[in-house]
């Protein structure tokens, strides 16, 4: 995918200049990047392009994604500080944020038919290692309420693992290749072929709570209807920015139905003084798409997740210019 190499490598080139750069054209994005003319005319024209990305294993769905937007980077960057790009997950039910000092949550709840499954069977329900399952299997013998407080506490102790020590510190879930940890692992190197900068290198690498403090990081949770079940995720967000540009990681490293963990790296680039070029790239982890015929399983799950992306930032090409 040599045109998305060459726009993460001209993003990374603004974000280590100590100099504050004129804004570039779409001309000189052509030009500099190695993205096809027809390709840069249709992201000129307004239309949001899609490529496959190399998967990173045999578990990832990945995507890469160029657009402009009609609006100045200060105001994207705005968009994106305040959690606007939640807005396009209309399957989500509830969200909040979890302070790493006291990390709680307390306000999640579940939908009545959800929490009924979990008390019946929770290693059916959500993604659990065997040993939470069991817990959360214990304290469900003795009504709802103590099983949804148990399944609170493993997202807690989760959350608050992942704060500490990182990707290395997320536990598997139950059953053969069913590890956050590796998944992510495997997106850090693929976002480290894109973004040269050092900075951002070690915020990616870093456990969040011993950040080198280039960045900004925030946990929160949310719950999200999928395919046909409601379910929690657990979210980390890095927030970069530097004068010319910004670069935002969404990494949800725990995900209870669905799929296994998912990572998305934004890019913003000013390409003139009332636009900007974004480059979305998304890394998708399911145990879904291996085995027998996972080539044709990761083809059709991406022209899947491709045709859900593509309508979502087409969205956000409208709504981001009048926020």
């Amino acid at each position: 995918m040599k045109w998305l190499s060459g726009l993460f490598a001209l993003f990374s080139l603004f974000l280590t200049s100590n100099a504050v750069s004129e804004p570039i054209s779409a001309a000189e994005v052509a030009e500099r990047l190695g993205l096809s003319a027809a390709a840069v005319e249709r992201v000129r024209n307004g239309e949001v392009v899609a490529e496959e990305l190399e998967a990173s294993s045999d578990k990832d769905l990945s995507l890469a994604i160029a657009m402009r937007l009609d609006a100045p980077i200060g105001a994207v960057f705005e968009f994106i500080d305040a959690d606007r790009l939640a807005e396009f997950q209309s399957a989500t039910i509830s969200s909040g944020a979890i302070d790493p000092a006291n990390p709680s949550l307390a306000e999640m709840t579940l939908p009545a038919d959800v929490l009924e499954k979990l008390v019946r069977d929770p290693g059916d329900t959500f993604f659990m290692s065997a040993d939470e399952a069991e817990r959360v299997a214990a304290a469900a013998e003795h009504g709802a309420a103590q099983a949804l407080d148990a399944y609170r506490a493993v997202l807690v102790a989760r959350a608050t693992a992942y704060w500490e020590k990182g990707v290395v510190g997320i536990v598997p879930y139950a059953g053969r290749g069913r590890s956050p940890k590796v998944d992510l692992l495997h997106a850090n190197d693929a976002a480290k072929t894109l973004v040269k900068s050092l900075a951002f290198r070690a915020e990616l690498e870093a456990a969040p709570s011993r950040s080198p403090g280039n960045a900004s990081h925030k946990l929160s949770w949310a719950v999200e209807k999928g395919r046909d079940r409601a379910a929690p995720v657990l979210i980390h967000r890095i927030l970069y920015r530097e004068e010319d540009g910004v670069i935002l990681l969404a990494r949800r490293f725990y995900s209870g139905y669905d799929y296994d963990a998912l990572q998305i790296l934004v890019g913003i680039l000013p390409t003139s003084s009332d636009s900007s070029a974004v480059f979305y790239t998304n890394h998708t982890y399911t145990a879904q798409v291996t085995g027998f015929g996972g080539g044709a399983k990761r083809s059709i799950g991406r022209k899947l997740l491709q045709k859900a992306l593509v309508a979502e930032l087409q969205r956000a090409q409208k709504v981001i210019p009048g926020r």
